[in-house]
């Protein structure tokens, strides 16, 4: 009787959380398909300032820095990068490049408030520092185009504060690992959802490393004020504000001179460790998104569950084959529009694998990220 209740439980939630999923992912390939490029040419041409934060990075800044300082914009800009308590040789690195380089200004952070973000922390004080109209943000191991910081500020045509940029993790045929390969797929789907999310004017998601906001937003709402204790969402924990009383005023960038390139983890504990960090700040976004990632978390729940009980009910596999099957499908969909606005089809043939995964990793890793530790660099 108790395991009769309990599969009729199962297969109605399963149901229940999947139309919903089904029905998001309908309204996400509507929203793709609404997606511009942004065609702002205000003259004179706002002044720029690229924001990068750096700790122990001496392995990849100088290709960072390299990219950086190649831009063709044509209005003012300038380069500042916040040296957070480097121990390596990042600060020697950041001299050499400062001492060449005119545009590039180097901050120095000895310490933090105790209890603070430490990006959070640097960021606000780059920020302070710089007099750029317009702020782009990117990490010390990414790697930006010449026609980056032009691409983003035709993004802002009037009436936009907060754009939000594209960023992939690069493959090689044949030589990229399967770990780096499905990455790139999963790195993807979150784009995708951004994408979408942002042009229904419902921000679920951004990068940190291809960011790019007024400053006098960043002044409006005071910074990172009231999340600078939360150790990760320096991107769309700010979003998150801005969505609160004017979510029309951002929007995604899919113009492929603006695409970052980031470098993928090379073993599963380090990829365990961001999935947690990334997962720890869902629950400070606005009401809405909560309810919204909250729902597609109990699906990809009940889809675990379904598959666990599975082998004791045929009921409850079938309506998790049902699901699965649905699920898989309605992905696929969605990514192959993905592939195609970024230019990645050649990760379709990993889409499949990254199925039988997503949800026991997705479950696994919100719930540790949420109630458990993770660890920052």
């Amino acid at each position: 009787m108790i395991f009769t209740v309990l599969t009729y439980l199962v297969i109605g939630l399963i149901a229940i959380f999947g139309l919903f999923y089904i029905a998001l992912e309908a309204r996400f390939y509507r929203a793709l398909g609404t997606v511009r490029l942004g065609q702002s040419d205000v003259e004179p041409k706002p002044r720029v300032s690229v924001l990068i934060s750096a700790r122990n990075e001496s392995a990849g800044i100088r290709a960072t820095l390299d990219s950086v300082l190649a831009q063709d914009y044509a209005g003012k800009w300038d380069v500042w990068v916040a040296d957070d308590r480097s121990d390596d040789d990042t600060p020697k690195i950041l001299e050499e490049y400062a001492a060449k380089n005119p545009r590039l200004h180097i901050l120095t952070i000895r310490e933090i408030p105790e209890g603070v973000s430490p990006k959070k922390h640097a960021l606000s004080q780059l920020i302070d520092a710089c007099e750029g109209e317009i702020l782009c943000l990117t990490d010390a191991d990414c790697i930006v185009k010449p026609t980056w910081v032009a691409g983003i500020v035709a993004e802002f045509e009037p009436g936009i504060e907060l754009v939000a940029g594209h960023s992939y993790i690069p493959t090689v045929p044949g030589k990229s690992s399967v770990l780096i390969c499905m990455q790139a797929v999963e790195t993807l789907i979150y784009r995708v959802a951004g994408t979408a999310g942002l042009a229904m004017h419902l921000p679920l998601t951004s990068t940190g490393n291809n960011l790019a906001y007024r400053k006098s937003f960043f002044k409006s709402v005071h910074g990172f004020e009231s999340v600078l204790k939360i150790q990760s969402g320096d991107d769309d924990l700010l979003m998150q504000k801005l969505a609160a009383d004017r979510p029309w005023a951002m929007r995604y960038c899919i113009a492929e001179s603006t695409f970052v390139t980031t470098n993928g983890k090379e073993t599963l504990k380090e990829l365990w460790e961001q999935r947690k960090r990334w997962a720890s700040k869902t629950i400070y976004y606005t009401p809405k998104i909560v309810f919204v990632l909250s729902m597609v978390f109990l699906f990809l729940v009940m889809q675990c569950v379904a598959a666990a009980l599975s082998p004791f009910s045929f009921e409850i596999f079938i309506a998790f084959a049902a699901t699965f099957v649905a699920k898989c499908v309605g992905d696929l969909v969605l990514i192959l529009r993905g592939l195609r606005i970024f230019r990645q089809e050649h990760l379709l043939k990993w889409c499949i694998p990254v199925e039988f995964i997503h949800a026991p990793f997705t479950v696994l890793a919100v719930l540790f990220g949420l109630f458990g530790r993770f660890k920052w660099k």
